[in-house]
């Protein structure tokens, strides 16, 4: 309690020589100073940060094993974590009052030490979900309790609110993770990550310690985090085919139409929007399908026709386009279904997952909606949420913010 109270009021640097000097020139019974046992411990399994292993393990603060090895990458758990740090603080008689927790007594391995942290301050245990107080001594402790455990231990009170890729503001450990990168105790994994919830292994908690107990000699560096890669670019189809342009766009609607012989088939940039589209919707767990692309001139004839016939022009007349006139002749345009097909082509798709996911992303792979929920007066179409027109990554961002039609935003006719 008393070392906690002395961190705050004389920093950390100060405190760190403080903390050190039990341990320089007096001789231990083994008959070695400090400086002589950090240079007699070596292990044949370490690989990085050997120097901060062999200082902590000189100190007898973290051990290693009897086979002689140190197991790095090994977890530690939240009773190690415990006992290194009272081990640091010189805590010989840990006896304190019960700590109240549900899972331990006083028969249970490590309750005194866990008693005693309580008292010093700084664990506190976990709640259940059904409002139990524990410790959770054999759990696997994660970085972001780590980060907590050591910034109480050694009042690291300075923020210098340092960010981490992995680590959100609302996190509950973020206050405790930035005092860490402040005081240069922790510089996080390459890409500006900390990895809050991984378990806390062996090498890192001694490098952790070392850092705190000799920032001189051991000090982490920044924490740098790379700028964010450039966003794909998917560039607008080319200009060199029939048919209305207007601002560089193909426009094919119920005025403007392509010529019969026109029949490109799917354009090769769209199709890889189609598919950069359809893999990140995946790895999202949202699952498209493509029902229709590419329609040629005499295909689109024969559906037109068999709609008029079964539902009268005027009905077609919303729903299909003319041959010449429909987008899918183009090779630009995509109809999307989801998982469940009682929601293909119908307006109730804009309701499943796969819709709402595309209405939200789809203009990052270049595609816009075409025709909007409430403009059938402007399109000529009632609303489809499934069908999408690409239009390239640099118009179809500009062209949902603006909330217009295709019509609308080029400043043409559409009806």
């Amino acid at each position: 309690m008393k070392k906690r109270k002395f961190f705050k009021k004389i920093g950390l640097s100060v405190a760190a020589a403080v903390l050190l000097s039990p341990f320089m020139p007096t001789l231990d019974k083994s008959g070695f100073t400090a400086e002589k046992a950090e240079a007699a411990v070596t292990f044949p399994d370490l690989k990085d940060y050997k120097a901060e292993i062999e200082y902590l393990t000189g100190l007898e603060i973290i051990r290693g094993y009897p086979d002689g090895t140190f197991r790095p990458a090994a977890s530690i758990t939240r009773l190690d974590a415990v006992r290194m740090i009272l081990r640091e603080m010189k805590i010989e008689d840990p006896a304190a009052s019960d700590p109240g927790f549900s899972d331990m007594d006083s028969s249970t391995e490590g309750y005194a030490e866990v008693a005693k942290a309580v008292e010093i301050g700084f664990i506190n245990g976990k709640t259940t979900k059904d409002g139990e107080r524990i410790f959770d001594p054999k759990g696997k402790l994660t970085r972001a309790e780590m980060a907590k455990i050591l910034t109480e231990a050694y009042a690291l009170d300075a923020n210098n609110n340092v960010k981490f890729v992995d680590v959100s503001t609302g996190h509950w450990a973020n206050a405790y993770i930035s005092r860490l990168a402040t005081a240069k105790v922790t510089d996080g994994f390459p890409g500006g990550y900390f990895k809050p919830e991984s378990s806390l292994e062996r090498q890192h908690f001694a490098v952790f310690m070392a850092r705190l107990l000799n920032p001189e000699k051991f000090q982490a560096g920044p924490v740098v985090i790379p700028p964010p890669p450039e966003p794909p670019k998917y560039p607008a189809p080319s200009t060199n085919t029939p048919g209305k342009y207007a601002g560089g766009l193909l426009v094919v609607n119920k005025v403007y139409a392509l010529p019969s012989t026109y029949n490109p088939g799917i354009i090769p940039v769209a199709q890889k929007g189609v598919d950069a589209m359809v893999s990140a919707a995946k790895a999202n767990g949202v699952y498209l399908s493509v029902i229709s692309s590419y329609r040629s001139y005499s295909y689109q004839k024969t559906l037109y026709e068999n709609y008029v016939k079964r539902d009268g022009q005027a009905a077609a007349d919303r729903y299909s386009a003319r041959p010449g006139h429909s987008e899918h002749q183009s090779g630009l345009a995509f109809d999307f279904g989801g998982t469940n097909q009682n929601h293909w082509l119908e307006s109730s798709f804009a309701d499943t997952a796969e819709g709402r996911w595309l209405a939200a992303n789809a203009h990052k792979y270049g595609f816009i909606l075409r025709y909007p929920k409430g403009k059938e007066s402007i399109t000529g179409y009632m609303f489809e949420p499934w069908h999408f027109r690409y239009v390239g990554s640099g118009e179809a961002p500009k062209i949902k913010a603006s909330g217009k039609t295709l019509e609308e935003y080029l400043n043409v006719r559409g009806n």
